[in-house]
């Protein structure tokens, strides 16, 4: 079990970025009807305001009296919501914004990151928006800590928590930057060298920004966000009690965000909530309504991870809130409530890990090669994380190495003794390549170079080709790797196109098709380790070949027969398998809801979808003797190590005792 304090399960994030060109904020605010439409709605906290992106304070402050906003009809609103909230047991951590602020960026211009040309970060001050950021590294720092300072004091030991907004590494050419560069050495006209210090300047900013929380409340909880939670933030984890996981799938991360970085998230050793929010869009969006299936499957999906939930709404200037957003959100979060005994607190049973080359320097920069992994993989019910190059691999049975990860001799020589030790690896491209340009000994091939004439046939024949049709050959869009078997045996051959499609020469419409020439290598196998020639998974993500996810799902196959589980339910639906030993029971959390593009921009989920009669296969690390439906405790007889669910409606939970 996770050795960390829990996080409280079912959040609101509440947005009040609010104009001061509004007048009346927060006239309408009565503390009574706004803790019961959330105690009401399930809730069991809500993230309230003291500073937005707009710079505006919404509590009486001593220190910083004409930050307080303009036409705040209520001085107090701050204090009442978190005393309000607190009165009917719902906890309310405090949100201060941190690299957006407008009042700050119109008027204190020393402040604002600056690009290498002396331009400000973000749009034009003609044009709407806060986004021109500060960096701080300048006297912005002296602000945010007394600020920060002030909420600490003023709440004392009402302060359940701290969410600092937008803090990110953002590479900056301002005066202070530039004095601090020069006198580091650091060249400021190599991006990169600026860039690695600009992520230097934030983890030291979290440093000590969690140093000066802690002088008032050793308790609250911490986190800075900055849209994603990945390698980047690894160095900073002790910064943060917790992490939350922005993730509005209707906005500009998609659905396929949420599992990417939920899968690393949780291997970072801290609880976890995932965020979405109840606007059809995203931020900002305030008079619309998520369709409630929709807001199920977000919030299952974060419990089906074993993860706290937070939905972000926002407050309307006059300070009530929307009783048809309370109704909607009480009617997911009632569902969530009787469920979360089965998740919360757990951890994940998996298998296997992708290892990511997700850099370090850039935060939600997911390489198209991982999420076409993510996506492919739990199609498949694998159970898997997502860990960086760092992370221990002990304790898995499976790494996969994707299409553009590159690694270091020493990285290498750890792959060599792992699979020497019994590990098994399947590698796609460069996946596993030195800097040197060699792949790790344990893979018994030699790299010779990319492939010069593209696309590649791959011939269907062998156990690697199994579902396929027989002898057919499957074109593969995306340029390959030569290698050649240096111990490792052939499991897969290609054939060349007639000609490269460029200039005047050219065959049809799309690429010259096969000359059906002499056999060559695509897929090599060295024991334990399984080398594509082709970057699969980044094919995968591209346009969803169903060839390449049957190549893939043979390959697991040859090398991890034995599977924590497998279903006969589409591709659609999806497992995780949650363990809890203390309860003596592992917990299998089945998803059938399926996104659909109904607009040119988002997906939309309208409504739940049935599936009747899956039959799981399960193979658990302990004897399993009984299962039951929960929370409806309908019981599921075991027959061979499967059991069949009649009806899964949107969302099941399979205890196994």
């Amino acid at each position: 079990m996770q050795d960390m304090k829990q996080l409280s399960p079912r959040q609101i994030h509440l947005d009040f970025h609010t104009s001061e060109n509004i007048p009346g904020v927060g006239a309408s605010f009565d503390p009574e009807a706004f803790a019961n439409t959330a105690k009401e709605a399930s809730i069991s906290s809500m993230t309230v305001f003291a500073r937005g992106h707009h710079g505006w304070l919404y509590y009486p402050s001593k220190k910083f009296p004409e930050l307080m906003h303009p036409h705040l009809a209520n001085k107090n609103l701050l204090f009442e919501q978190v005393r309000a909230l607190h009165k009917v047991g719902i906890n309310a951590p405090v949100y201060i914004t941190v690299q957006w602020d407008y009042h700050h960026a119109t008027t204190r211009p020393e402040w604002l990151i600056r690009k290498k040309d002396g331009s400000h970060e973000g749009g034009p001050f003609t044009q709407p928006g806060f986004y021109q950021s500060l960096c701080v590294n300048t006297g912005y720092w002296d602000f945010l800590s007394a600020q920060t300072a002030e909420v600490c004091e003023m709440l004392g030991d009402e302060l359940d928590g701290i969410f600092f907004d937008i803090v990110g590494i953002r590479p900056c050419w301002c005066a202070a930057c530039r004095a601090e560069m020069k006198q580091k050495g650091i060249d400021a006209d190599n991006d990169d060298a600026v860039r690695a210090f600009a992520k230097v300047v934030i983890d030291r900013f979290k440093k000590n920004m969690t140093a000066l929380v802690r002088k008032y409340n050793k308790t609250c909880t911490i986190f800075y966000n900055a849209g994603h939670i990945g390698p980047c933030t690894r160095a900073s984890a002790d910064a943060y009690t917790h992490f939350e996981l922005e993730s509005l799938p209707s906005g500009s991360w998609g659905y396929l965000h949420f599992p990417v970085t939920a899968r690393y998230a949780r291997t970072l050793g801290k609880d976890c909530m995932g965020m979405t929010g109840k606007f059809h869009t995203e931020w900002g969006d305030f008079h619309s309504l998520k369709n409630q299936a929709a807001l199920e499957f977000e919030c299952f999906r974060m419990l089906s991870y074993g993860f706290a939930s937070s939905i972000g709404d926002q407050l309307e200037p006059c300070g009530t809130l929307n009783p048809a957003t309370y109704r909607l959100i009480g009617k997911v979060y009632s569902q969530f409530a009787e469920r979360e005994a089965w998740a919360r607190p757990s951890r994940a049973l998996v298998e296997a890990a992708v290892v990511t080359p997700e850099p370090l320097l850039i935060e939600n920069r997911i390489p198209d090669s991982v999420m076409g992994a993510a996506q492919l993989l739990e199609e498949l019910a694998l159970q898997f994380d997502i860990i960086d190059r760092d992370a221990p691999i002990d304790q898995y049975k499976l790494l996969f190495l994707p299409d553009n990860l590159t690694i270091d001799d020493a990285y290498a020589q750890r792959l060599d003794a792992w699979v020497k030790a019994g590990g098994r690896i399947i590698a796609c491209a460069h996946g596993g390549l030195t800097e040197s340009g060699n792949y790790p000994s344990c893979f018994g091939a030699r790299y010779i170079g990319k492939r010069e004439v593209s696309p590649d046939f791959l011939i269907a024949d062998g156990p690697l080709a199994a579902g396929l049709e027989p002898e057919n050959e499957y074109v593969i869009y995306r340029q390959g790797e030569v290698a050649e078997p240096a111990g490792a045996q052939v499991l897969l051959s290609a054939r060349a196109p007639y000609f490269k499609r460029e200039g005047d020469r050219f065959c049809s419409h799309r690429y010259t098709p096969s000359a059906k020439g002499t056999p060559y290598p695509a897929v090599l196998q060295n024991g334990n380790v399984i080398l594509f020639m082709h970057p699969i998974f980044e094919q995968y993500r591209h346009n969803a070949p169903a060839w390449c996810k049957r190549l893939m799902a043979n390959a697991i196959d040859l090398l991890l027969p034995e599977r924590l589980i497998r279903h006969n339910g589409p591709s659609t639906l999806t497992v995780s398998v949650l363990d809890q030993p203390e309860e003596q029971r592992t917990n299998l959390h089945i998803l059938t809801y399926i996104p659909v593009r109904k607009s040119a921009s988002i997906d939309i989920i309208e409504e739940r979808t049935v599936q009747r009669n899956v039959t799981l296969k399960f193979n658990l690390p302990r004897k399993v003797t009984s299962a039951r439906l929960v929370p409806e405790n309908i019981p599921l007889p075991i027959e061979n190590g499967s059991i069949t669910i009649p009806e899964i409606n949107g969302y099941a939970i399979v205890e196994l005792k």
